[in-house]
């Protein structure tokens, strides 16, 4: 072979090797990369983790239906699609469209969550009360979720619940929808083989030692173990060493702490209420744990839920804080005068620039914010730069460029002496005050003579006198004259 031709092929197989180990260097994990994502949570995690919850408040589970699994998924697609982060709106007739409920009267309640969540997260984003209704509500029958994906690379979770007005569960069974060979709705997420019926965690029994252990299954997620055994999640993580990122495997043993657990103290249990003890006056006062809500409040310490309302100074569609102090009972004391509590927008502190701002919380919404303060939706849009498709992003701050109105204050004493430019201390005593009058020119002058006669009576004698003697001499020079 010619030696041009073979230095030629030379360098032809040394560029295609720099080639190759490129392309093999970039397939390589590189030191410090990101670590990959934790698997997703699918459509049927979202069915069986509401089902579990809806089992702990003593309701049977709901029967996933495959047109609400459809209407639900279409519903995730869309708002991924437009990057939503408020509802369509008329969950109802959207699913009665779809063939639900066979033209009856269609019922349906919609959560929704987005970002890059775990079932955990967006279990606990649902535990106030208007998202708690597919699990406390025992009118619902059917269930149905959706996951999509929007181009920004964040994940929309969309569950909904329905039944037909009139119609006992399982009285009516939609026949829309593909199923698998197991009866179970493809379109749910569910290939696990499970039916159609949720089946909630099994509980354990204990061991000879009294111990219970919790071997995990095949769909089953941390937060449905700890609903069904009435613990935390903390609570498992902590007893079985776990890290807090850490994925259950199937067959896995987790150890139950339990109340003859040395060192356990039992929580609250999931979806009850513990009540508080009333102070020596009578006063109760109630702090709100998680999964709570102002109607198992108002149930558990046989309250009317108005007068909570009003012992609080709060709203029914308000959401309820983890660890906020709700007053029950002011008890026997007599409250002094409060003013009336402060509305939301009476309640802004000015930022540093001087503008009001809201700090957007999980869970709240552009329409539910502008409710919140009484503003439009499209004025509030308008003061951030949003647009309906904007995604709101926890702690973002939201101008509200608003003007808080002035709350009551303290009516005023009435008004005290002015101080003198010199301040003078006060005498034990009241006494009266002398007034010296200064004259022109500055003498003295005595007001009386030393005997006690006015000075003004000596005066007018003496002029009298020296008038009559200067009439007598001008007398006696005219009569000589």
């Amino acid at each position: 072979m010619h030696p041009k031709i073979t230095s030629r092929w030379f360098l032809l197989l040394a560029l295609l090797a720099g080639v190759f180990n490129t392309a093999a260097s970039s397939l390589a994990p590189q030191p410090g990369a990101a670590p990959a994502r934790p698997s997703e949570v699918t459509a049927y995690d979202l069915i069986i983790a509401m089902n579990t919850l809806r089992v702990s408040y003593g309701h049977p589970a709901l029967v996933e239906d495959p047109i609400i699994n459809a209407v639900a998924q279409s519903t995730a697609e869309i708002m991924a699609a437009s990057q939503m982060s408020w509802h369509i709106g008329n969950v109802s007739g959207r699913i009665a469209s779809a063939g639900y409920g066979g033209g009856g009267k269609v019922f349906a309640t919609e959560n929704f969550a987005v970002g890059f969540m775990s079932i955990d997260e967006i279990m606990v984003a649902w535990s106030d009360e208007s998202h708690m209704f597919p699990a406390a509500n025992a009118a619902y029958c059917n269930i149905g979720a959706g996951v999509a994906h929007s181009s920004n690379g964040r994940t929309y979770y969309v569950l909904q619940a329905a039944y037909v007005s009139g119609k006992a569960c399982g009285e009516y069974t939609s026949t829309g929808g593909t199923s698998n060979s197991s009866g179970s709705s493809t379109s749910g997420g569910n290939t696990s083989g499970v039916p159609q019926w949720i089946i909630p965690v099994k509980i354990a029994t204990a061991d000879a030692d009294g111990k219970v252990y919790h071997v995990v299954e095949a769909g089953q997620s941390m937060w449905a173990i700890a609903v069904a055994y009435k613990i935390t999640i903390k609570d498992l993580q902590t007893w079985n060493n776990l890290p807090k990122d850490s994925k259950l495997q199937i067959g896995q043993r987790l150890f139950i702490p339990g109340s003859n657990t040395e060192g356990y103290s039992t929580p609250t249990p999931v979806g009850m209420v513990q009540i508080s003890t009333p102070d020596q006056d009578g006063k109760i006062i109630h702090t709100v744990e998680a999964y709570q809500t102002l109607s198992t409040i108002s149930q558990a310490y046989g309250v009317k839920l108005d007068a909570i309302l009003a012992l609080n100074g709060i709203q029914a569609e308000w959401p309820l804080q983890i660890g906020q102090k709700l007053l029950i009972n002011p008890g026997s004391v007599t409250p002094s005068p409060t003013p009336r509590p402060l509305t939301p927008i009476e309640k802004l502190t000015p930022g540093a620039d001087g503008k009001y701002y809201h700090m957007v919380r999980s869970g709240e919404s552009l329409s539910w914010i502008a409710g919140l303060y009484g503003v439009q939706v499209i004025d509030l849009m308008s003061w951030n730069g949003l647009n309906e498709a904007s995604i709101l992003q926890p702690n973002q701050k939201l101008l509200l460029q608003v003007t808080p109105p002035a709350t009551a204050t303290s009516t005023p004493g009435p008004p005290t002496a002015a101080s003198t430019a010199t301040d003078v201390p006060p005498t034990p005593t009241p006494t009266s005050t002398q007034v010296v009058v200064t004259l022109t020119p500055a003498i003295p002058v005595q007001s009386t003579t030393p005997d006690g006669f006015p000075a003004i009576a000596w005066l007018a004698l003496a002029g009298l006198a020296a008038g009559g003697l200067f009439f007598v001499g001008f007398m006696v020079r005219k009569k000589q004259g």
